[in-house]
């Protein structure tokens, strides 16, 4: 299984960056403390700073995280996260799109970053700490977003690292599945419970990937996939208009989970 893994896949290292907004205000955490006559149980933190081009760029990297998570399974070692090679350039033009979107945030706002911190005095109305907002060149180096692609190790060292990673990976792949299969069985028993098209494709888009993310060629859970693909190919228009389908398939969905432990 280690040599099976080394071959089919890469190590996605996603790594992000923002200039901190939310700062502590040590005298005000201070005065704060005293009034209830505390020692350092308070704190008092102050957003300096609410710029719609730093709220994109934050959305920006939770979506670009997200896509990342999607496309990969974790490896042993925590924050580590294994892509199917097969998988890489899908990964990479998502990142590069996520990438240059968030530097045209970034760059919007330290176009107007000295505007906004000149006007911070009378918008903090006392709050206002020349410390908290520094040179422009700090600021913008704060930002970042980006993705390394290394080699899995394959050396007979690496034997145990691998199988663990390949354990973990096939732990979180069933999870993912199971997720999916159990929330689309829940809500489709119930007949007058509305759902939405992406209970379908969130269960069509983790069966799509299965067989990438598979990296350890687990039978069962490519039985699983091979079982889940018919419920993933029903239209939701379909369930939403024939009752007897809608209970067919959540009847379906739920034997599914019940046969392989879901």
């Amino acid at each position: 299984m280690s040599s099976i893994i080394a071959r089919k896949a890469v190590i996605a290292s996603f790594s992000s960056g923002q200039w901190r907004t939310v700062r502590r205000h040590a005298a005000e955490t201070k005065a704060e403390n005293a009034r209830h006559g505390l020692t350092d149980e308070a704190r008092v933190d102050v957003k300096v700073c609410a710029h719609p081009a730093l709220e994109e760029a934050g959305r920006i990297i939770t979506a670009a995280r997200a896509d990342h998570y999607r496309l990969t399974v974790p490896a042993a070692d925590r924050g580590m996260r294994l892509l199917a090679g097969a998988r890489q350039l899908e990964h990479s033009s998502i990142l590069q799109g996520h990438a240059a979107a968030f530097q045209r945030a970034v760059a919007t706002f330290v176009a107007e970053y000295e505007t906004v911190r000149a006007s911070a005095p009378a918008r903090l109305n006392g709050l206002f700490v020349a410390s908290h907002w520094p040179d422009v060149d700090v600021v913008r180096n704060a930002f970042s977003l980006s993705c390394r692609y290394l080699p899995v190790p394959s050396l007979g060292q690496w034997d145990e690292w691998l199988q663990e990673s390949a354990e973990t990976a096939t732990t979180e792949l069933r999870e993912r599945i199971g997720e999916a299969l159990r929330s689309y069985a829940e809500k489709l028993a119930d007949p007058d419970k509305i759902f939405r098209d992406s209970l379908v494709s969130n269960l069509a888009d983790i069966v799509n990937l299965a067989a990438d993310l598979n990296l350890g060629n687990d039978k069962s859970i490519a039985d699983l996939v091979e079982q889940a693909r018919t419920l993933a190919a029903v239209d939701p228009a379909q369930l939403r208009e024939d009752k007897n389908l809608r209970a067919e398939s959540a009847v379906r969905a739920a034997d599914l989970c019940s046969m392989f432990s879901l």
